[in-house]
């Protein structure tokens, strides 16, 4: 089976390099969105402009792969519909469209940058990128030499702008560099806790798991653990380890793992055992056709 590949020649040429509109996009105690959208100069649009193109070029050919909730792989582009954020996402467009205006703009207010394009066929493209807030210069002194004099800078107020991009929505593709950084400008957070919360309102757990309701609590505490169950959100197998239970203490047996199983029941004791329960929801175990070793898949 051939891997499929990123190809940034077929992406750029989707852009229409004379358009470009800078929005910066921060969230109100509320968690409501606003944003700002301040006039660039015509050469600091193409500079941002080309560097956008050169980064997108720098992913030329990589592997291109379905986005994954648990984690992303080395050296690939994931890809997504964005149809399955169209929550998070029409939030984000509403605020763009109708811009705060505001006379003394403070770079800390922010959380991300959204370049907006439009495409060849007139469609908006829009790149994200999360925004740099220049830390490490807090503790530092900031400056510049002018006529040979040394003269500090408020670093407070510097907005910087670097070579990085994080995800692309073109129609209804997504296009992700930086895994992490869709789930935090998006604030996917809530998202995975509800479909994690879904996923355990499966009537067998209760009855087949138990302390459950333990086990459901430590569960949703944990970060990881939502992510890998929200995975399994509109999944028909996640009880198939209690339906086949034989074949459940076979393996309980072959990966040595921590869990009684008592008149039909699995028996949930503490924390420690929450991720070999959800393994077994993923049915993460396998063991190798050649060398006939067993392994574990988390991120299945």
């Amino acid at each position: 089976m051939n891997t499929q590949k990123f190809n940034s020649a077929k992406l750029l040429s989707a852009f229409n390099s004379n358009s470009l509109m800078l929005h910066l996009t921060g969230r109100k105690y509320n968690g409501s969105l606003f944003s700002v959208t301040p006039t660039i100069t015509k050469s600091v649009q193409q500079e941002i402009i080309d560097l956008i193109e050169k980064q997108i070029s720098c992913y030329d050919n990589q592997n291109l792969k379905q986005y994954n909730i648990v984690g992303s792989i080395d050296d690939t582009v994931e890809y997504a519909d964005s149809n399955d954020f169209i929550n998070e996402l029409g939030k984000v467009f509403s605020s763009l469209k109708q811009p705060t205006v505001l006379n003394n703009i403070d770079p800390n207010n922010f959380d991300f940058f959204t370049y907006e394009f439009k495409s060849t066929d007139n469609h908006p493209i829009y790149v994200f990128r999360k925004i740099n807030r220049m830390k490490a210069l807090k503790r530092g002194i900031l400056g510049e030499i002018a006529n040979g004099s040394f003269n500090k800078i408020k670093s407070s107020k510097l907005l910087g702008i670097d070579n990085a991009i994080d995800f692309i929505v073109i129609d209804d593709k997504i296009f992700i560099f930086h895994h992490i950084s869709l789930e935090r400008v998006l604030k996917l957070s809530d998202q995975f806790k509800d479909k994690a919360k879904d996923v355990l309102e499966n009537d067998e757990f209760a009855k087949k798991i138990k302390n459950f309701d333990k086990l459901k609590e430590r569960a949703l505490e944990n970060g990881n653990y939502v992510k890998r169950l929200a995975k399994l959100y509109k999944n028909d197998g996640i009880t198939m380890f209690l339906d086949k239970i034989d074949r459940t203490r076979s393996v309980i047996d072959q990966f040595n793992l921590d869990i009684d199983v008592s008149n039909g029941q699995l028996i949930y004791r503490d924390e420690t055992q929450i991720g070999n329960f959800v393994n077994l929801m993923q049915d993460s175990y396998y063991k190798t056709l050649i060398g006939d070793q067993n392994g574990i898949d988390e991120k299945r």
